[in-house]
């Protein structure tokens, strides 16, 4: 019976199954439990249980160092945690420990939150503010409390003609109007861009709903909007709504790989397959532009056709039949089955090359190189460094980065306008300086576009703490600050309904070190490698000697391919 069993065939009609997945097996309705499986498991479980008691008693070991800590400092940065004598030893021969150090996480939370809830009641009591600045840029908050829209334009505005050394990609539910706005006060040079705007959205929406969709604040200058779509007349009539708001540039998106655009919406890095339909969609943006310039941002191909010969067609057909002179091009093909839109931006691999090529065989055409860029270091390599022969080929003309504006805005953006476009000084002296700012911005913007059905404002201060969530990225106490704003945030709907972002910013920056929130540009914040205090230049990225390209430079005719390797099409 026992042979049956191992064979799983003699059983296999039995309403008591034989189970091999568990150590435990039933056979005719009994339980056996091999001796062998069982003194493993035994062991197995002795040890487990010996892990579990070390683990708890070092943690009460710990916290009860933490409860009998003796510190009757009352300074707000004196604060410390003495959990062993060699602790102790080092506070001696240290002369002070800041209470910034890392303690238990429970611990370090409650003693931020009482930071900041201490800050905010002697703010109330004295009737300060903890963005209040200490320098003459107070005088020009009123500005911000004010915006002014693009729908109230006064005057035609002219395209920019700003070299877009830097660009912010446009990214769905993140290069929104607050966003943007955000990044205008850290920087006055760099090319911000909207989100996608579907054609046919723009198209059928109701007309005193399509403001929504198009205005924006006039200081966000220069600005690029980018449109989605594949129906030509529909995207010259979305042009056309764009004219009079008076947009520096219009895009049209042929590298988006989602499965909503590209796949049931048939446009995006699908487009790339007809460089003919492309070509006509432009063309109509161009007739209902009124002189606006007309880009196309793509991929450097999609699926199987990923060869520099097809992606050369693409090109040379959309500037031969329309008058695009503009290509932003995201140096990795575009796999539309099998991974998702994030794998997209990480498993093809990156050809940085091909983008080079592009602008050694269109000397005509401009183009900006996206993907794989995270720093103005790396920026500047960029545009100093490329592949092919300077003294015969052109270069590319400016960089674009994505999700890093949003993961650190404060560390992408505050020193670009010096470092990277030669300016004199960068818009924003401090953090505190620009959260001032761009809380004025926030209280005059609530609520108007109405409200929900709740009685909540549109946008409410949800929409605007999104875009500065990363503005403390690297510093001490960030996470515990995010932890106290989404506490704040949460059934605000119906707690207080009147919320604003400026009292959510009051109630909570208390628990930021000064020395953060006061850091200048640059400066190195608490919980860096660097010194606090300590001035971090951004260096001027690597020579012509010193960079390696990681494939050759493509040419028409070449078999040169963006997949990895020549067998498979799909990565």
């Amino acid at each position: 019976m026992l042979r049956g069993c191992v064979g799983f065939s003699s059983f296999s009609s039995c309403s008591s199954s034989c189970s091999f997945s568990t150590t435990r097996t039933t056979i005719l309705g009994r339980k056996f439990f091999p001796r062998s499986l069982a003194a493993k498991s035994n062991s197995f479980l002795a040890a487990k249980k010996t892990r579990t008691a070390a683990c708890a008693a070092k943690k009460r070991s710990v916290l009860s160092s933490i409860r009998s800590e003796t510190n009757n400092s009352s300074s707000f940065h004196s604060e410390k945690v003495v959990s062993t004598e060699e602790d102790i030893e080092k506070e001696e021969t240290k002369g002070g420990r800041d209470w910034t150090e890392k303690m238990v996480k429970s611990e370090n939370f409650e003693k931020g939150k009482a930071r900041a809830l201490e800050a905010y009641s002697r703010n109330n009591e004295s009737g300060g503010s903890i963005l209040t600045l200490k320098t003459d840029d107070a005088l020009n908050l009123e500005e911000h409390a004010r915006p002014k829209w693009s729908r109230d334009r006064e005057t035609a505005n002219v395209p920019s003609t700003s070299r877009a050394l830097l660009s912010i990609a446009p990214m769905m539910e993140y290069t929104h109007n607050h966003f943007r706005y955000l990044c205008r006060l850290l920087s006055k040079r760099v090319w911000l861009w909207t989100e996608m705007e579907v054609d046919m959205t723009l198209k059928h929406v109701p007309v005193e709903l399509r403001n929504k969709y198009v205005d924006f604040t006039l200081n966000q200058h220069p600005l690029v909007m980018q449109l989605g779509g594949s129906d030509a007349d529909a995207l010259g009539f979305s042009a056309s709504l764009a004219k009079p708001h008076g947009y520096d540039e219009i895009n049209l998106n042929c590298g988006c790989p989602s499965e909503k655009v590209a796949g049931k919406g048939c446009f995006g890095a699908t487009l790339m397959r007809d460089p003919d339909l492309v070509a006509e969609c432009c063309a109509a943006m161009a007739k209902n532009a009124d002189g606006i310039p007309i880009s196309v941002k793509c991929r450097i191909g999609v699926d199987g056709n990923d060869s520099y010969d097809e992606l050369y067609r693409f090109v040379e057909t959309i500037a031969s039949k329309s008058p695009v002179r503009r290509f932003h091009v995201h140096c990795r093909k575009a796999l539309l089955n099998g991974i998702s839109p994030s794998q997209n931006r990480s498993i093809p691999p990156l050809r940085h090359e091909w983008v080079y090529a592009l602008a050694r065989d269109f000397p005509e055409c401009e183009f900006f190189l996206n993907g794989g860029v995270k720093t103005l270091e790396e920026v500047k390599t960029q545009l100093r460094c490329q592949p092919t022969d300077k003294a015969t080929a052109n270069t590319i003309k400016g960089v674009m980065i994505g999700r890093q504006a949003h993961a650190d805005p404060w560390g992408l953006l505050s020193r670009a306008d010096v470092e990277l476009f030669g300016e004199s000084e960068n818009p924003c002296k401090s953090r505190r300086d620009l959260l001032a700012k761009y809380a004025k911005y926030c209280d005059a913007t609530q609520g108007k576009n109405g409200t929900m059905k709740d009685g909540s404002p549109v946008p409410a201060p949800r929409h605007f703490m999104h875009s500065i969530q990363n503005i403390f990225a690297g510093c001490t106490n960030a996470k515990i600050w995010k932890r106290l704003v989404d506490d704040q945030l949460q059934g605000s709907r119906k707690k207080e309904p009147n919320l604003t972002v400026t009292e959510i910013m009051e109630r909570t920056l208390g628990c930021i070190p000064d020395e953060v929130l006061d850091a200048p540009p640059g400066y190195a914040n608490f919980g860096s490698d660097a010194p606090a205090g300590e001035y971090v230049p951004i260096g001027e990225g690597l020579s012509e000697e010193e960079k390696e390209w990681t494939s050759e430079v493509p040419v028409v005719g070449g078999n040169f391919l963006a997949r990895k390797d020549l067998d498979r099409i799909f990565s």
